[in-house]
């Protein structure tokens, strides 16, 4: 049987996310439940359903045809609200929307179909030194067929980079590392109390993972990202313990922090979901660099960057 995955979706021509211009596969899944997260529809790693409410009429056909009662519209403002526990993912209100009010989140797709749409990009893969880069959610809730893609993508000579978060067994990591020329990964906080109530897992398999990984990975292939939250993991002991860790890593090329935002504010209303950190102010660059800008007067192994502009060079 051909191997399928949950894909969220794939975006062409991306310049951040990797060397050059980039497709990204984005994989739905995750097992953290990062309270920050930017793309709550990449969490579960079923299809699942959003409502747009600005398309919507409100004619109700969708509450017509839905088998499992999940659906009424709000006496309040007219807009319609789903009971989760009822509702099985049937998709029948996805079908009977005209107005595409009612869309779906994700697509089955096999490797030679992403394959496809990646090759659409070969040319300015090979002009602009890029490739792929599999993001998520997480591509280790679907690791055979991340796999499967990464060799597709050797065969091809298609540069492949990933965005992981390593919550998953170093066997699994084994599999995905040595296919990549770079990848980015994501330190929360060092703190494993703090990771666990921000995140909901322990951050002990993650930190092993990476040192492990060190030894595995192409050269210089590591970028370590943290999105950086205020009152999270934005304190000096956080961010040194943060930099201590790249110095221990010899590939580690870069230590990159992330202003918080709340660019993931609408999905979580699509999926008709609280977001837990909406009275959270989003931070510039200026304020993430007056918070990590003292790492700037020691010497170190890696780069230091703010949301891709560089701070500090090695």
């Amino acid at each position: 049987m051909e191997l399928k995955a949950n894909i969220l979706r794939i975006e062409r021509l991306s310049l951040s996310d990797g060397k050059g211009m980039r497709t990204v596969v984005f994989f739905k899944g995750c097992p953290l439940r990062c309270a920050w997260c930017s793309t709550p529809e990449s969490q579960s790693g079923q299809r699942e359903v959003y409502y747009m409410k600005e398309r919507c009429t409100g004619c109700g056909a969708c509450i017509q045809v839905c088998p499992e009662q999940a659906l009424r519209r709000s006496e309040k403002t007219g807009e319609i609200v789903r009971d989760h526990s009822r509702c099985k993912q049937c998709f029948q209100c996805v079908d009977a929307c005209n107005y595409r009010a009612q869309q779906i989140y994700g697509k089955e797709m096999t490797v030679k179909e992403v394959m496809r749409e990646i090759q659409k990009d070969e040319m300015f893969f090979f002009y602009s030194g890029g490739g792929v880069t599999l993001s998520g959610g997480d591509l280790f809730c679907q690791t055979d067929f991340a796999e499967a893609l990464l060799e597709a993508c050797d065969d091809a000579c298609i540069n492949a980079a990933a965005e992981l978060d390593m919550f998953t067994s170093f066997e699994n990591v084994k599999r995905i590392v040595p296919h990549l020329q770079m990848f980015y990964v994501d330190v929360k906080t060092m703190d494993p109390e703090k990771h666990k109530k921000w995140t909901g897992q322990d951050n002990a398999c993650i930190l092993e993972n990476i040192r492990k990984a060190d030894a595995i990975c192409a050269p210089h292939s590591i970028h370590v990202r943290v999105p950086l939250v205020e009152g999270v993991n934005d304190d000096v002991e956080n961010i040194r313990k943060t930099a201590q860790l790249c110095q221990e890593l010899k590939n580690c090329q870069e230590l990159e922090f992330l202003p918080y935002h709340r660019l993931g504010l609408h999905a979580y209303r699509q999926l008709g979901r609280n977001y837990q950190l909406e009275e959270h102010a989003s931070m510039s660059r200026w304020d993430v660099y007056q918070k990590m800008g003292f790492l700037c007067e020691t010497d170190w192994m890696f780069d230091i960057a703010i949301s891709g502009l560089e701070v500090y060079k090695a």
